[in-house]
């Protein structure tokens, strides 16, 4: 993936995001790609030819955008929905904020237990 100007207004929250959550910060070209396909009620369908244009895209291999797909539900931020339906966690359409030159915030709210993540 070329450092589209796009890209660059939101790659700083995609990678911490993605760090606060345990995954690698180079996933986020992966997790950017995948928004130009949600539909219109903020679903992804991942079928095959989905995930080759993703690795064409991020410059990765099919295996790899399996794997990313894979980590990104366990943790959260895809919920699965059905079997090649996903959708986002709420807090990634902040990017639309980002990308419209606005400005994003999250909350992080941390218990014993566990760690949330809400917009403001």
């Amino acid at each position: 993936m070329k450092e589209g100007a796009e890209f660059l207004k939101v790659q700083s929250f995609l990678e911490d995001i993605l760090i606060l959550h345990g995954l690698r910060r180079n996933l986020a070209p992966i997790l950017f790609e995948m928004f130009p396909y949600l539909n219109g009620q903020n679903q992804i369908i991942v079928n095959a030819f989905m995930k080759k244009e993703l690795a064409k895209k991020a410059e990765t291999s099919k295996g790899t955008i399996d794997n990313a797909i894979l980590k990104m539900n366990e943790v959260g931020l895809l919920a699965r929905i059905d079997r090649g339906t996903y959708t986002f966690h709420p807090v990634l359409y902040k990017i639309n904020d980002l990308l419209k030159n606005e400005s994003a915030s999250i909350r992080i709210t941390y218990t014993p237990e566990d760690r949330t993540f809400e917009t403001e």
